[in-house]
């Protein structure tokens, strides 16, 4: 198996940011309905570890821009939504459907899309944990979870000066 190394540079950014500029950043149902074709396609065909990750990445965005109780940033979201765009176009810099890095281009822009709102993502990971806890089948909006994120950090500062006083 032969190994490849590439460094992401600016010119592959600012390609990027030409598709965005020149497609925008609106998708539809259609758009999501797309990329989650072509991530069970990708995964059924597809063994390389990079490639599956980045997918996977992908797939825990789209969940988060699809979520109706959870608030995404504006910024994040014309991101998100723009790689999609990306991913589903077929006029991108690798054609998809050349063996072995027909993905790679696809892969690079939610990679480089990941390091700027991998933030959210992590706040929206745990909303959805909050929520399989506390909702138990009801409602659980954003500000629910804003409410017991607050009450948890208030307890834990509680719990560390209650330690802290034990000390001494």
């Amino acid at each position: 198996m032969v190994s490849i190394s590439i460094d992401i540079d600016n010119q592959v950014k600012e390609h990027f940011n030409q598709f965005v500029k020149n497609h925008g950043s609106v998708i539809n149902d259609s758009d999501i309905k797309h990329a989650k074709e072509k991530i069970a396609e990708i995964r059924a065909s597809d063994s390389d570890g990079y490639i599956i990750e980045q997918t996977s990445s992908l797939e825990s965005m789209i969940a988060m821009i699809s979520d109706k109780t959870w608030e995404s940033d504006k910024e994040n979201l014309k991101k998100i939504n723009a790689t999609i765009k990306y991913f589903v176009d077929d006029e991108d810099i690798i054609p998809d459907h050349i063996p072995g890095i027909g993905y790679l281009d696809d892969c690079i822009i939610i990679d480089n899309t990941m390091d700027e709102v991998s933030d959210e993502l992590d706040e929206y990971k745990d909303f959805c944990r909050t929520r399989l806890v506390y909702a138990k089948g009801e409602k659980f909006t954003f500000d629910d979870w804003s409410k017991i994120k607050n009450q948890e950090a208030v307890s834990r500062v509680r719990n560390r000066r209650l330690r802290r006083s034990k000390k001494f």
